[in-house]
């Protein structure tokens, strides 16, 4: 089986009976994928059959949401709502960050059930989306496959998910590489021109919070720090959360977790291979971010230390919503210390990872790291 970008387009309008993908871009990153897919990444069956799923449901996805904001005018003519954006390396915070922003009842999280399938608009009214069961049954069927996932990330359906798949309708997102061997797509990737890519996610945001909005959305995709203008370009007025973590730790963590995943596509994974590819592009992604955060000044960042939030949850995001002008209510907090009870960290176990597994040493990946570290004394772990 070859990855044809046009063949798969045919599949997709086949599947919805739509043809109009819209103006904004995305041949050019549908192509890179593929010629990588064909090229490098050593599927194996399994493999093949997942990356054109993947491709064939992004692809009908984007006809559908087309469709509805072509029948529906009024999805686009809303205001966007105020925004946060949690950014940062991965492993650092973020997933633990966006879940405790979410029990806010004025945030609008986009969940795990409605990402990959934001089609229809989710409505407030709808007492029992069937999305929601879907995504459980899936979430089931992974954690009975890959029973250490949960302790590498305990993420239920209703919980909020990161905004990169909504990337992918561009095909400028990192979902793709985490999952398959693409390094010329990661190539690619750095240099892609990404306004496009946060011009559609903008519409797809307008589409969820047609029917179920909030008073901000908590948006969260840790390899946004290295686009960080492009976003502030899209949406002028966020805000954002950067979060920090030993890069030794998180590089790791991150490792790990890409390993396992790749395991289910590919027949062999190279480690080595893998954390060189993955140093190089996070290495790169921030000091991007680190150059961007300098043009555009500390008043638009709130900085979050994983080991703070850890430790002292409650007075992080008081302190963090106090910073970004938020208010931080008695509601919101009952619900946070409901959640700190009832889904402790580390409920499914240690996630255990080390970073000599991948042929380097932690000195050698904060050496990569330095100057970031240094700029928000960051202590390496013991």
């Amino acid at each position: 089986m070859s990855f044809q970008p046009q063949v798969l387009i045919e599949k997709a309008v086949r599947a919805t009976g739509l043809s109009d993908f819209g103006s904004e871009p995305f041949l050019d990153g549908l192509n890179a994928l593929c010629c990588a897919l064909n090229e490098e990444a050593g599927l194996n069956p399994a493999g093949r059959v997942s990356a054109e799923n993947a491709i064939v449901g992004t692809l009908s996805e984007r006809l559908r949401i087309e469709d509805w904001c072509r029948r529906r005018p009024e999805i686009l003519q809303q205001p966007a709502m105020p925004m946060v954006f949690v950014v940062g390396l991965p492993r650092t915070g973020t997933t633990a960050l966006s879940q405790f922003l979410s029990e806010d009842p004025a945030a609008r999280s986009i969940r795990r059930w409605e990402l990959f399938t934001p089609t229809p608009p989710p409505d407030v009214q709808t007492i029992d989306d069937p999305r929601i069961a879907a995504t459980r049954a899936a979430f089931a069927a992974r954690d009975e496959a890959l029973p250490q996932f949960k302790s590498m990330l305990p993420v239920q359906a209703e919980d909020p998910s990161e905004h990169g798949p909504l990337l992918a309708y561009t095909f400028r997102n990192l979902h793709f590489p985490s999952l398959y061997n693409v390094p010329s797509y990661f190539e690619w990737l750095k240099g892609a021109e990404m306004s496009g890519a946060f011009g559609y996610m903008a519409k797809v945001l307008k589409l969820l919070q047609w029917k179920t909005p909030g008073r901000y959305w908590n948006l969260k995709n840790p390899p946004d720090v290295g686009v960080l203008d492009a976003i502030r370009a899209t949406f002028p007025n966020c805000m954002f959360v950067w979060t920090h973590r030993d890069p030794a730790l998180s590089m790791s963590s991150l490792g790990s977790l890409i390993a396992m995943l790749r395991g289910q596509t590919t027949d062999a994974v190279d480690k080595p291979a893998l954390m060189r590819s993955l140093l190089e592009f996070q290495a790169e992604m921030i000091r991007r971010g680190l150059a961007t955060r300098e043009r555009l000044g500390d008043g638009s960042f709130v900085d979050v230390s994983q080991q703070d939030l850890g430790r002292d949850t409650i007075g992080v995001i008081r302190d963090l919503y106090a910073r970004i002008g938020l208010r931080f209510t008695g509601e919101y907090e009952a619900h946070l210390r409901h959640r700190m009870q009832h889904r402790p960290r580390g409920a499914h176990g240690k996630h255990e990872h080390a970073i000599s597994d991948f042929g380097v040493s932690a000195d050698q990946v904060r050496e990569r790291f330095a100057e970031y570290m240094s700029r928000f004394n960051i202590v390496p772990a013991a």
